[in-house]
């Protein structure tokens, strides 16, 4: 039962994989918005009614948390989704796989100045062996930044950013709602951010011209992708520390290898190999090292619990004055 959030996580890894190849596949035929304002609004309408068939046993959202998840579906539904789009379009793949490894470096710092959790050696060793197996494994497949930063990787980088926040800001949210509930509401709410742009949107779009192909990119990235995989993150998220979600994103760059040869017998080499054994170690220890530091963190809690009992039981003990 303890291991659910983990194998969830593993899910959500397997769903990401391909996003970054369908993704810049469809932004070839539409363009960003086109696809983000079909991938938003149908997200929405793809998780809501599971939310409405289960709403008796949800909490209703309090008026004071209304900002928070009108904040989340700004930062982690419209701004991380179309600043991806945007940057996916104008970057190879590999690029946006790189920079989305670095999720773990940032939600790691961010969280342990904001949520206060434990920044231990082990926890830091973890995440930097698994961005560097992530560099080996994307470098094998042609990976190059020689000619330094350009606009779209800029924008996947203001991507990257907007995803760790929207990591952060709904750790606690989820300390009072359930996974969907925090979901349903920032899609929400990114469904109506970006619903008035429907006049750009269909203004140069025929339809009947879209491709089957295109049409079932779209359904991937709003049913797969953002429905499913955005809820496994959040239902995760609420059951481990966020540091501990946020370096599955390395697992991505050597699943979608694995992918690659399972499917199209794309054999991996070396430095593929040697890059996803890296990255396994690395999140594996980061997973050691937070359980290790929340053992440590019980432990102290229940000898600062028994201490404050002693001096209860040995006032109850002592004799009443009067008594033989």
């Amino acid at each position: 039962m303890r291991h659910l959030p983990r194998l969830a996580l593993l899910v959500q890894t397997i769903i990401a994989a391909g996003t970054f190849i369908v993704a810049n596949d469809v932004t070839q035929e539409l363009s960003p918005l086109q696809v983000g304002w079909f991938r938003i609004l149908l997200s929405f309408i793809f998780i809501l009614p599971f939310y409405l068939l289960t709403l008796r046993r949800r909490r209703f959202p309090d008026r004071g948390d209304i900002v928070r998840f009108a904040l989340l579906g700004l930062t982690g539904i419209t701004a991380n989704q179309m600043l991806f789009l945007f940057g996916i379009q104008l970057s190879p793949p590999l690029n946006g796989a790189l920079f989305y490894a670095f999720t773990p470096v940032v939600v790691l710092v961010m969280a342990a100045m904001l949520l206060g959790e434990r920044l231990t050696f082990a926890k830091i060793v973890g995440v930097a062996a698994a961005v560097v197996g992530v560099i080996l494994v994307l470098s094998s497949r042609g990976l190059n930044l020689a000619g330094g930063l350009g606009r779209g990787d800029l924008l996947l980088l203001l991507a990257v950013t907007a995803w760790a926040g929207y990591t952060l800001m709904g750790k606690p949210l989820l300390k009072k709602y359930d996974a969907l509930t925090v979901t349903v509401w920032a899609f929400g709410f990114g469904a109506l951010s970006i619903l008035p742009a429907w006049p750009w949107v269909f203004r140069d779009l025929d339809v009947s011209t879209v491709s089957l192909r295109a049409w079932l990119g779209i359904l991937y990235l709003s049913a797969l992708t953002s429905g499913v995989a955005f809820t496994l993150w959040y239902w995760a998220l609420k059951r481990l520390q966020a540091g501990q979600v946020a370096v599955f994103t390395n697992l991505q760059a050597p699943t979608t290898a694995l992918m690659s040869w399972m499917l199209f017998g794309a054999i991996p080499g070396g430095l593929v190999v040697s890059g996803g054994l890296l990255v396994i170690m690395g999140v594996t220890l980061a997973q050691l090292a937070t359980r290790r530091a929340e053992r440590e963190v019980a432990e102290v809690d229940s000898n600062v619990d028994s201490s404050a009992r002693v001096p209860q039981i040995e006032q109850t003990s002592e004799p009443a004055r009067g008594e033989p």
